[in-house]
């Protein structure tokens, strides 16, 4: 299982930060979809519930690890490799949402998950515009 790793794993078989969050919203209006979907999570039912908790970790952790990257703060590398270990945790349950080649049980992220995380919102920003969804749209996210 994948460890925590506050450093950030760079491997050369995952996106770069840059590819992997170059379709992503801005940090604030990022928060503020992230916010939107923990609330939709607490009052489920309109969608579906692993569909939206995979959603609501998968932006939080992509969330975390781009604010570490800024920061370069350890708390924030901290808080980073916290969030991608439990995106693996929810997809090694859950593996019907993985998008990308390599899997969370791969490899690949022994020595950390935030690579997975890039990996995994690269796949999902290009099949979502970074996020920018008629859902978005709809409750000005955008």
């Amino acid at each position: 299982m994948v460890e925590y790793d506050p450093s950030g794993g760079a491997r050369s078989d995952a996106p770069s930060p840059e590819s992997a969050y170059a379709a992503a919203l801005g940090p604030a209006a990022e928060n503020t979809a992230v916010t939107r979907l923990q609330t939709a999570l607490r009052h489920s039912g309109q969608y579906p519930r692993a569909s939206l908790e995979r959603e609501f970790r998968l932006r939080r952790a992509a969330l975390a690890d781009r604010l570490a990257l800024e920061s370069g703060e350890e708390c924030d590398a901290a808080e980073a490799a916290r969030t991608a270990y439990e995106l693996v945790a929810f997809d090694l349950s859950d593996g019907r949402f993985v998008l990308g080649p390599a899997g969370p049980g791969s490899s690949r992220w022994e020595d950390s998950a935030r690579p997975y995380v890039r990996q995994e919102y690269e796949r999902w920003a290009e099949l979502t515009d970074g996020g920018r969804d008629a859902r978005l749209r709809d409750t000005g996210g955008s």
